[in-house]
């Protein structure tokens, strides 16, 4: 085949159909086998904005011409038959509705045709559709495309014939850094069909389908559940049919393929301080599916459990298979991070305790109640510092601590946390690591985080709920009565040593003998009482049946149960 017969527009191109033309001859009653004379291009019933048309035809056997009416025809209106009972000749139609008549010895055939140029001045009739096709047509030779085989056309398979459509009038076409194959290669009839179709820009199918008939291993992967809407609706969106210079013939200008999706996607949301690494790169496929995806969103695997991440943040899935889980962690690492960008650190959707609020002030509302309404406040809770104490993913100890809460708590509170270590004698909650036994941790109205109230004084007026925190665990009647055998064992005789030091009006409040935390003194006895700017030791010597005291507040006492020491 000489390329210089191939001009499509101008002198045109002697091009026929290859494999997509097939589907627009074989599926019109044109090309039926043995069904007559008929005309292939134009179809019946369309309308035009071309005057200038090459009219092709099929059927008319054995006949030496067919003489063609009701428009102009180019050289005469006997057209000569080619071998295969083919025919073709450039006519011209006149404004308005064409009717283009056939004829031969054994046959007639018909085709009506409008012409406008201008459909919203001379409308078509309503029934007639749009016709397609190429400007300035030219003779177009049907062994170009199709092989003629003992006498018969075979159109059910089609040659690729070359054209040189880039070397006269779209010499703009395959100068691209990434050009389409068949542009590349000449083959523009891959795409376009010469004959026309009811398609813009003369195309063989829409959508997908214009490229699917090529790119076939693509049907299964368009077939999956979530499906890009570009894809739905046409490759072409994404995709330049004819060249770009990026990869892919993407239709953007740049490197990254974010560069394409920023052209429907709000840019905004991806270029905050924080960017995720596939983001900031540009690399949207890194966590997406560019066309259709099983999973929701496109997403190269599924978001469920941190799977879609740990593609590639494989380094961090120990911090998540710990006894206890944070929910999110287990659901999806969206709901506290975003994906793309965020103006807080590790891409987290809020700034520190702000996020954990978006979930806790619904999911635990107490707790958010006593921040809220705390007038003594933990620094870590009032400085949004959740992750001071909790672990955000998943941890071995409940409430998603960092540690047990004694080595938690005394991570801080590191002189507390040497006196309880030198110490033998523990207060329950402190030997069982219950911090919060005594302790509001997020936040209380009372001092020292405490629970519930307790008097910070060296002396307070007695009464049962001044003492409401020691009382949640403790007997409250253990200082009501003046004498009692049974209710403590600090007694001499039964007179109560309780009552004796904390029922009146200058009691003595449980701390000023009391260690609430440690001590290696009997009965948590602290090593000094402390009285104003003075610290005054204190001894206690324990017996079967009572002990001896010695104190920097009084002169040295003992009391005993048996047998009373005290002068009352």
């Amino acid at each position: 085949m000489k390329m210089e017969k191939f001009v499509w527009g101008g002198r045109l191109v002697l091009l026929c159909l290859f494999a997509s033309l097939a589907h627009f001859l074989i599926g019109s009653s044109a090309f039926a086998a043995d069904t007559g004379l008929r005309v292939v291009s134009p179809l019946d019933n369309v309308w035009v904005t071309e005057d200038k048309l090459f009219l092709a035809g099929n059927g008319a056997g054995t006949a030496k011409s067919v003489k063609i009416t009701g428009v102009v025809v180019g050289k005469g209106e006997q057209v000569s038959v080619n071998e295969g009972g083919v025919f073709g000749a450039p006519i011209t139609l006149t404004k308005g509705l064409n009717t283009i008549k056939l004829a031969t010895d054994k046959g007639t055939a018909e085709a009506r045709v409008f012409y406008t140029s201008d459909a919203q001045k001379i409308p078509p009739p309503k029934e007639f559709k749009r016709f397609f096709v190429h400007a300035k047509p030219a003779d177009l030779n049907c062994q170009e495309c199709h092989r003629l085989r003992k006498g018969e056309f075979d159109f059910t398979r089609i040659i690729p014939a070359r054209a040189n459509c880039t070397d006269k009038c779209h010499q703009d076409k395959g100068k691209a850094k990434h050009v389409h194959g068949p542009v590349g290669g000449g083959v523009c009839i891959s795409c376009h069909s010469p004959h026309g179709t009811l398609r813009p820009s003369f195309v063989e199918r829409t959508g997908t389908a214009l490229c699917t008939v090529c790119h076939q291993a693509k049907k299964e992967e368009f077939a999956q559940k979530y499906v890009h809407s570009p894809v739905e609706e046409g490759c072409v969106d994404c995709h330049d049919p004819h060249e770009s210079d990026m990869r892919y013939q993407l239709k953007a200008k740049g490197d990254s393929v974010s560069a394409l999706c920023f052209t429907c996607h709000e840019g905004a949301i991806f270029k905050k301080e924080h960017q995720h690494g596939p983001v900031a790169a540009g690399d949207c496929i890194a966590c997406h599916r560019p066309h259709s995806s099983p999973n929701a969103k496109l997403l190269i695997a599924p978001s469920a459990g941190g799977e879609l991440c740990f593609m590639c943040h494989e380094d961090r899935k120990a911090e998540f298979t710990m006894q206890y889980v944070h929910a999110p962690a287990k659901e999806n690492c969206a709901d506290c991070h975003d994906p793309h960008s965020a103006k807080a650190k590790y891409m987290l959707k809020e700034e520190g305790g702000a996020l954990c609020a978006t979930c806790h002030e619904k999911v635990t509302p107490k707790i958010y109640e006593a921040i809220k309404g705390a007038s003594v406040k933990h620094p870590p809770v009032n400085d949004g510092k959740c992750v001071a104490c909790h672990r955000p993913h998943s941890s071995a100890y409940p409430k998603l601590l960092k540690d047990s809460m004694e080595k938690l708590c005394f991570s801080c509170h590191t002189d507390l946390g040497e006196t309880v270590a030198a110490s033998k004698n523990r207060h329950g909650p402190v030997q069982t690591g219950d911090c919060t036994a005594c302790h509001n941790v997020h936040g209380s109205k009372y001092t020292k985080l405490l629970a519930r109230f307790f008097p910070m004084n060296f002396y307070s007026a007695y009464a049962p709920e001044n003492y409401d925190l020691c009382f949640g665990c403790h007997n409250k009647e253990i200082a009501k009565n003046k004498t009692t055998e049974t209710l403590t064992n600090f007694r001499d005789g039964s007179y109560n040593l309780h009552y004796f030091h904390v029922n009146n009006e200058k009691g003595r409040t449980c701390t000023a003998c009391h260690d609430a935390h440690a001590s290696n003194q009997p009965k948590h006895i602290r090593y000094e009482v402390p009285f104003g700017a003075w610290s005054y030791p204190i001894n206690i010597t324990m017996t079967e049946t009572g002990a001896t005291c010695v104190v920097g507040c009084h002169a040295p006492k003992e009391y005993d149960r048996k047998n009373p020491k005290l002068k009352k």
